[in-house]
């Protein structure tokens, strides 16, 4: 690289010979690089149609498994169905079953008519945590409880004389769900293996960030379910808000203690990526050098346009 730039300041011609020598080196990986967007296009199109067949493998491997259940008695046929049923609930948000699996559960909570709140939260919570399970990342956890809250809302639109229960049942099981999930999380942090170092180094501030709003990502969500609920469920729902947000001290302490215990564990690994932020933060004053550069560029032009005209006019003038 160093002859070829040599050889190019020693033209006549610099800024032609300039010109050439970055449009050679252009080309040289500019078919490499529009070879590697193609495969990447390939490989998304590749990673969508595998997430299918692995949710229609997942359906046909639990029908399997209840088929077998079936020709089975007594203690066998009971250990397998509840094996069944412990690992669908885990994949209930991959197999795209949440909603319909939370409307069925609270559904039966209301026909059963025991304890219907405490019912509730406990269906609720268990969802809550079995769906999010580590994965603490805001969108995933608002998402989830979006999800669980919207069908109890909807449920108890239609189930006047258990509204309420339904209602605080969900908001405050989804709460202790999430709390669940973080108690999980923490608990993983001391045995991360070394596969997943890159990821957390990679997402080190955005996890920290999650984590320390954790509290107002769930407050916002069940606003945001009021907001698209009937007027009666929208007043309980922001009222359910506000005592919610009064209450979540246990959710934000045990968030905190993730963050310390995360950072003690990862911020060596992160001060190790410093000196991929050091050439990032290099390409940023680069950046901003170009910037001014073009900046006067473009000013140099427009102040040359201005005299040209300016001259164009006066020699006009003189030649009248």
């Amino acid at each position: 690289m160093k002859e070829r730039v040599k050889k190019a300041l020693n033209s006549s011609n610099l800024k032609n010979s300039i010109y050439n020598l970055i449009c050679e080196i252009k080309r040289e990986k500019e078919s490499h690089i529009e070879e590697l967007i193609l495969e990447i296009d390939r490989l998304n199109r590749e990673i969508k149609q595998e997430k299918n067949d692995l949710k229609e493998e997942l359906k046909k491997a639990f029908l399997t498994l209840e088929e077998l259940a079936d020709e089975l008695e007594g203690e066998k046929k009971d250990e397998l169905i509840s094996a069944i049923e412990v690992n669908k609930l885990k994949t209930l948000e991959f197999l795209g079953i949440l909603r319909e699996t939370t409307e069925a559960a609270i559904i039966a909570a209301l026909e059963k008519n025991e304890d219907i709140e405490e019912t509730i939260e406990e269906i609720t919570k268990n969802l809550a945590f079995e769906t999010i399970d580590i994965n603490v990342d805001s969108k995933h956890i608002k998402d989830v409880s979006k999800t669980i809250l919207l069908v109890a809302s909807d449920i108890a639109s239609v189930s006047l004389n258990y509204s309420d229960e339904i209602l605080r049942g969900s908001v405050f099981g989804v709460k202790k769900g999430i709390l669940k999930s973080i108690e999980k999380f923490k608990e993983t942090i001391e045995n991360t293996p070394k596969e997943a170092r890159g990821f957390i180094v990679n997402n080190y501030d955005k996890i920290i960030q999650d984590l320390d709003r954790v509290d107002e990502v769930y407050i916002s969500c069940i606003k945001d379910v009021a907001n698209s609920s009937e007027a009666g469920i929208k007043e309980r729902l922001l009222e359910l808000s506000n005592e919610v947000g009064s209450v979540v001290d246990k959710l934000r302490n045990s968030a905190k203690e993730a963050v310390e215990l995360f950072k003690e564990r990862f911020s060596t690994f992160s001060k190790e990526a410093a000196s991929t932020t050091s050439l990032i933060k290099n390409r940023a004053n680069e950046a901003k050098r170009l910037g001014v550069r073009a900046f006067m560029m473009a000013k140099a032009a427009i102040n040359g346009a201005i005299k040209g005209a300016k001259d164009a006019i006066n020699k006009e003038k003189n030649e009248n």
